[in-house]
């Protein structure tokens, strides 16, 4: 029907407007839609019903819930469009005109808008009443300070052309603790605020016992969030006490993902590692192992729900150095999903070479006492030998008391095997004097000559018994050093006596010197058979001598060279 033809007894069913006169500009907080096109329509209707004209902007979803409501209250949207009375616009098509990227200008607000409330005031009697809920969708998009823009933009329309406004916003908006910010400024931005159908109470008493209920509920609630706080205040704290221990344990810890980059490593992972953080963190694990297939192994390992402990591996510093290092990891999983690793690696690199120096040093073992056995076996039969001839000389010696000739050869028997005991027996004691480090050296200029000539006359009995030749190149101008004749003699005996057993009958061996600036080189050669190249590296150790051969017939410990 007509606005002209509205009596009195029509207007009467108006409900009174829920927004007081003196408050230009609203905001209506609502939880349910039906409750918010009765707030709508009532607020619209009182207006019309006084002669006055309206202006709505709602979605799509509420204009018909809207138009249903003012329909019941007498008033057709249909006939109210055609007089002008009523003007009805799309909140999202409307926000469209109005926007520049997401934020209302005021030039094209003041287009679209202000021609449409000044319709609105010359088509009724000045009295407009207008709903916006445009602000609703900008912060359902999460453009708060577009829909606060946009509520100064109304109260600077509303300066110029008067009219009363009403927003909407759900609470469902607000649902969040951190919300309350943005919920006082939407409050503070309006002249008056209507709370949701939940707080709308009908008559005095109710209100005041809804005042009570309410007071309870925030004592309740502040209580509750002071509690709160206090929970998340402590779990902060534990938070950082756990990101400190973490980062600064002892071990290092690292987490790497499924497909082995590495997350995040502690300090002491990266000061194992010698690496910055940012050339740690982001890289494949990979990059770091010596031997990539171990820790993709892990990787394949841990994914399948597997657990490591003390798994040995080999990482490769930035500088180059090697750590062996113990592996101890399990996986995090989520909702059955493979996250990253908890791994924690220990650096036993030290651990690792010294097992590694216990192992050689227990094969060293082995072999001394292997070889002392043979020694002692060697000393007895070493030992047995003179005393046998020694033995056999005396009896012949009583026996032949009366034969001067045979006493004789007895005695000299005698004398030559007791030199080979002497001989053996001085060897023991100078390896014993060198362990326990008393060798004298008696140190005195020697004439090299004179050297050379006692140690051939030592070795000749073994030289002439084997047939040997010996030649001697020394260096025509007397050569004069400055050492212990003894000792001296003793090596250079040695090394002839050596290659008088080691060279087969009637060979040669050939002694020279040779003198550069201050420095005397003497030196043994043979024709010998010579020795294996395994045995070279190992002839001067103690009690090592050649393989069994014919030449070991000749005796010896296995010390001469030593």
């Amino acid at each position: 029907m007509a606005m002209e033809e509205i009596s009195a007894d029509t207007a009467r069913l108006v409900p009174p407007s829920a927004v007081p006169s003196a408050q230009r500009h609203t905001v209506q907080f609502y939880e349910d839609a039906t409750f918010l096109a009765e707030r709508v329509a009532d607020h619209v209707a009182s207006g019309l019903a006084l002669g006055g004209s309206g202006v709505i902007i709602a979605t799509a979803e509420h204009r018909p819930v809207i138009e249903a409501s003012l329909a019941r209250r007498g008033f057709q949207i249909g006939a109210l469009q055609v007089s002008g009375r009523v003007t009805i616009l799309d909140a999202v098509e409307t926000l469209a005109l109005i926007c520049i990227d997401g934020r209302p200008d005021r030039q094209r607000f003041m287009a679209a808008i202000g021609p449409v409330v000044e319709r609105a005031t010359a088509s009724g009697n000045g009295d407009v009443r207008a709903f916006g809920e445009m602000v609703a969708v900008l912060a359902a998009q999460g453009n708060r300070e577009g829909a606060l823009r946009l509520e100064a933009l109304w109260d600077e329309l509303g300066k110029t052309d008067g009219f009363s406004l009403v927003c909407a916003y759900p609470l469902l908006a607000f649902s969040q603790h951190t919300d309350g910010f943005f919920f006082d400024r939407v409050m503070d931005g309006h002249d008056g605020v209507l709370p949701t159908d939940s707080f709308t109470p009908s008559d005095a008493p109710s209100q005041l016992r809804m005042i009570a209920g309410l007071q309870q509920r925030a004592a309740a609630l502040d209580t509750e969030v002071t509690g709160r706080r206090d929970t998340e205040r402590t779990l902060r704290l534990r938070e950082t006490e756990l990101a400190d221990f973490l980062e600064n344990a002892a071990v290092g810890i690292h987490q790497v993902d499924a497909n082995g980059v590495v997350l995040w490593a502690n300090n002491a992972e990266l000061a194992m590692m010698g690496y910055a953080r940012d050339e740690y963190v982001g890289r494949t694990i990979t990059d770091f192992y010596v031997d990539p297939s171990r820790a993709e192994d892990f990787i394949r390992r841990l994914c399948t729900g597997e657990s490591l402990a003390d798994e040995l591996a080999q990482l490769r510093c930035k500088d180059g150095t090697i750590k062996h290092v113990t592996i101890h990891s399990n996986g995090y999983w989520d909702d059955g999903k493979f996250v990253y690793t908890r791994c924690f690696t220990r650096d036993v690199t030290d651990r690792v070479r010294l097992e590694e120096e216990l192992r050689a040093k227990v094969a060293q073992l082995r072999e001394l006492d292997r070889r002392k056995d043979e020694f002692l076996a060697m000393l007895g039969h070493e030992l047995r030998n003179p005393l046998a001839p020694v033995t056999t000389a005396i009896r012949l010696a009583l026996l032949r008391q009366n034969d001067p000739g045979r006493v004789q050869r007895s005695l000299e028997i005698i004398d030559r095997q007791v030199r080979t005991m002497t001989r053996l027996i001085d060897d023991l004691l100078d390896v014993s004097r060198i362990t326990r480090g008393t060798v004298e050296l008696r140190e005195e200029s020697v004439l090299l000559s004179t050297l050379v000539e006692a140690a051939v006359e030592t070795s000749r009995p073994l030289i002439d018994e084997r047939g040997h030749r010996v030649t001697v190149d020394l260096p025509a101008a007397p050569t004069r050093l400055f050492g212990d004749p003894a000792r001296l003699e003793q090596v250079l005996a040695n090394l002839l006596n050596n290659a008088a057993k080691y060279t087969e009958m009637g060979g040669q061996i050939h002694l020279s010197a040779r003198v550069e600036g201050d420095t005397l080189t003497l030196s043994v050669k043979d024709n010998g058979a010579g020795m294996p190249k395994d045995l070279s590296q190992r002839v001067f150790d103690l009690f090592v001598q050649g393989p069994d051969s014919p030449a070991r017939s000749h005796g010896g410990l296995g010390i001469g060279l030593t």
